[in-house]
C-alpha cells in the first residue's frame, strides 16, 4: 500500500501550466505575506516590551486583533489562490480547516470585552447567567420585610450612597484583619445576580443594587446577613451596549426611600421597606433627550429637599466656555416635582402627570441627537468658601449652585467619545483632581472666587498629566499622596506637581489590577480587581506594599462593579454573581468603629 502525496512532477506540472503573469502574482503575494507576518511579529514584540500607549493596553489589543484578522484573511487567500500546492491538497486541507473555523464561529453565543479590550467568548452550550439566576430564585425563599425598620438616622458604618455618603471612597468601620494568608476573608454568602454594573448601597439590614432581569431593569433589596432577597421592583427596560447589558447607576437610600436611576432615564422613588413605587419620572422623556452610548449612569444625589441627577444636554454647538453640557436636574424627593434644571437643558416637553411616563427605550423612542452627560456622578463639596455640586460630565468639570442648579464655573475636559468616568478628588486649598482615560490623563485644578466670579486653572505641567489615567475607577487621597489605577495599574502620585512616585508592574498581578475599583478603610486601600481579586494595600509613597490577595469572584467574568464595604463586610459583584465577605479582625465580638481620616498635604 503506497501513500498518496503530491509528487515533484505534479508541482512542476502545476507551475508549468500557469502563465508567467500568474506565477509572478503568486511570487509577489507570497513575499508580501511573509514580510507582513515578520513586520507584525516585530510590532508585537515591541508593543509588549517597550511601547506604553497613552490609551493603555486597549490600543495594543485592538492593533493585535486587526493584525490577526488581516493575517488570517491573507493566509486563506494565499492558501486557496496563490500557494504552490496542488488543487487536491489545497482542498483536502483547506476545506476541513474552514469548516472547523466556521463551526467554532457558529458556536459562539456572545463576545465580551474587558476594559483593555481583551476578548472572551460565551458558547451556545453554556448555561446563561439569566438561567442560573432563574433557577436560584425558584429554589430560594424571600426574606421577611418585617426585619426592615424605619431608619431615623444613618449609623457611621452605613454606606447609603455610591462610594459612601460623601462619594469620596472613604469607609468608616471596624478594624480589619490583615493576616490574609493565615486568616483570609470569610465568605458569608454567595448567589447568582442579574446583569449590570451597579454597586451596592447598605443601611443595616438592607443591601440594595440594580440588575437586569430578563427584559426588565430591577432595583433589588437583599438581606445583609444572608443574601436573601427582601424585595424587587422591576419595570420594562432592556439596555445593552458593548460592555454588556444592564443598569450602571447605584441607588441612593434617604429618608426611608430608595432613589434609583436607570439607563433610559427612569428615576424612581421606592419605599425602603416594601419596594413599592412612590413616584416615577422618566427624565429623558421629560426633556426630550436620548440616552447616551453606555446609558445613564448618574447615581442620584440628595441635597436639601431634592434628588439630583446628571442627564447631560444635546451637542448643539459650544457655549462661551467652549463646552456644551450642564445637564443637572433636581426633583423634590418627596413629590417628584421638578425643582430646578441646568441651563444646558431645554424646556420640559412633558408635564408632571406621573402615570403618563413610560419606561425603557419606548420612553425616548424617536428622539434624535446626542446627549453628553459623561459617566461620573454629581457630588457635594465646599470650595472657595461655598458649597457646590461638582459635576464631571462628558465635556467639562463644572461647579453648580446646589440651591438653583446655576453653573458657577466650567473647565473644558473631554476624553474619547465624551467618556469622563472618575469622581473628582477634593484636596486642601480648594484644589480638585480630575482624571480620565482614553489618552487624556489628569489635571490638578485650582478653584478660586473673586466676588461672584469663579476661576479654574490647571496647576500641573502637561507632561505629568499622563501619570494617572483613571479610565473607570476613582482615585483616593491619603496622607498627602494620591493613589489610583493608571490604565489598570496601581500608582502613587505627588499632588504637588503630578510626578509619579511609583507604579506597579506592567505584567503580572502585582499592581496590575485591571479596571477595578478602590476604597480606603482602616488605614488600607482595598482593591476589587477586574479579574475578581480582593487586594489589601498598605499606602506608602515609597513602594507598592501588598498586604493580602484573595479571590472573591470568577476571573472568567469582568468585574467592573464598584466595591462596597460596610460594617467590615465587603459586598462584591459582577454581572453574574454576588458575594459577601467578612473582613473584620474580630468578627465574633462587637468592635469599636474606627473613624477614617485622610490627611492632606
Amino acid at each position: 500500500m503506497t501513500e498518496q502525496t503530491d509528487s515533484p512532477e505534479e508541482s512542476v506540472s502545476t507551475e508549468k501550466s500557469m502563465s508567467p503573469s500568474s506565477q509572478k502574482r503568486r511570487s509577489r503575494f507570497g513575499v508580501f505575506l511573509k514580510w507582513m507576518l515578520i513586520v507584525f511579529a516585530v510590532m508585537q514584540l515591541l508593543m509588549r516590551t517597550v511601547w506604553e500607549p497613552a490609551w493603555g493596553d486597549a490600543l495594543e489589543n485592538m492593533i493585535t486583533y486587526a493584525q490577526v484578522l488581516l493575517s488570517g484573511i491573507c493566509t486563506i487567500i494565499w492558501w486557496f489562490v496563490f500557494s504552490s500546492f496542488s488543487r487536491k491538497t489545497v482542498l483536502m486541507v483547506g476545506l476541513p480547516a474552514l469548516l472547523v473555523l466556521f463551526a467554532w464561529i457558529g458556536s459562539i453565543q456572545a463576545i465580551d470585552f474587558d476594559g483593555d479590550m481583551n476578548m472572551s467568548f460565551r458558547y451556545r452550550w453554556e448555561t446563561t447567567a439569566a438561567q442560573r439566576l432563574a433557577e436560584y430564585r425558584q429554589s430560594t425563599e424571600t426574606a421577611s420585610t418585617e426585619q426592615i425598620e424605619r431608619v431615623e438616622q444613618f449609623a457611621p458604618e452605613d454606606m447609603p450612597a455610591y462610594r459612601g455618603i460623601n462619594r469620596d471612597g472613604i469607609v468608616i468601620g471596624p478594624k480589619l484583619r490583615t493576616d490574609w494568608e493565615s486568616n483570609p476573608p470569610t465568605e458569608l454568602w454567595r448567589h447568582p445576580i442579574g446583569g449590570g454594573y451597579s454597586s451596592f448601597s447598605v443601611v443595616d439590614p438592607v443591601v440594595i443594587t440594580m440588575e437586569q432581569r430578563g427584559e426588565d431593569e430591577a432595583v433589588v433589596c437583599y438581606n445583609i446577613e444572608t443574601g436573601q432577597e427582601f424585595w424587587e421592583h422591576r419595570y420594562p427596560a432592556n439596555f445593552n451596549a458593548l460592555g454588556g447589558p444592564g443598569p450602571r447607576s447605584t441607588p441612593t437610600i434617604h429618608n426611608n426611600a430608595v432613589y434609583s436611576f436607570g439607563c433610559y432615564g427612569d428615576l424612581f422613588c421606592l419605599d425602603l421597606k416594601s419596594g413599592e413605587s412612590k413616584w416615577h419620572v422618566n427624565v429623558l422623556q421629560k426633556f426630550g433627550l436620548p440616552t447616551t452610548h453606555w446609558g445613564m449612569t448618574s447615581s442620584p444625589l440628595i441635597h436639601a429637599d431634592n434628588v439630583i441627577v446628571n442627564i447631560g444636554s444635546l451637542n448643539e454647538g459650544l457655549d462661551e466656555n467652549g463646552v456644551s453640557g450642564n445637564g443637572l436636574v433636581a426633583f423634590n424627593f418627596a413629590t417628584g416635582k421638578l425643582a430646578w434644571q441646568g441651563e444646558g437643558l431645554p424646556e420640559p416637553k412633558h408635564d408632571d402627570s406621573f402615570k403618563s411616563y413610560k419606561t425603557g427605550a419606548i420612553a425616548i423612542e424617536g428622539i434624535e441627537g446626542k446627549t453628553l452627560p459623561g459617566y461620573s456622578s454629581p457630588m457635594l463639596a465646599e470650595l472657595a468658601g461655598q458649597q457646590v455640586i461638582l459635576n464631571f460630565d462628558g465635556t467639562a468639570f463644572r461647579g453648580n449652585d446646589p440651591e438653583t442648579g446655576k453653573q458657577l464655573s466650567a473647565f473644558p475636559y473631554k476624553a474619547g467619545d465624551y467618556i469622563n468616568v472618575a469622581q473628582p478628588l477634593i484636596l486642601s486649598d480648594d484644589r480638585v483632581l480630575i482624571s480620565s482615560g482614553y489618552g487624556i490623563g489628569s489635571a490638578m485644578l485650582q478653584i478660586s472666587k473673586d466676588g461672584t466670579k469663579w476661576q479654574t486653572k490647571s496647576l500641573w505641567p502637561e507632561k505629568n498629566s499622563m501619570r494617572l489615567r483613571c479610565k473607570f475607577s476613582s482615585p483616593l487621597l491619603h496622607d498627602g499622596y494620591i493613589y489610583g489605577l493608571d490604565e489598570g495599574i496601581m500608582v502613587c502620585i505627588d499632588p504637588k506637581d503630578g510626578k509619579r512616585l511609583w507604579k506597579g508592574r506592567r505584567k503580572g498581578l502585582r499592581g496590575r489590577y485591571g479596571h477595578g475599583q478602590i476604597l480606603f478603610v482602616d488605614g488600607h486601600i482595598i482593591v476589587l480587581t477586574e479579574k475578581g481579586d480582593l487586594v489589601m494595600i498598605q499606602p506608602s509613597p515609597e513602594e507598592l506594599k501588598v498586604v493580602g490577595i484573595h479571590k472573591v469572584l470568577s476571573a472568567d467574568v469582568k468585574t467592573w462593579n464598584p466595591l462596597t464595604i460596610a460594617y467590615g463586610k465587603a459586598f462584591v459583584r459582577n454581572a453574574t454573581e454576588v458575594a459577601c465577605y467578612d473582613l473584620r479582625a474580630n468578627p465574633d465580638s462587637k468592635t469599636e468603629t474606627i473613624e477614617q481620616v485622610t490627611k492632606t498635604e
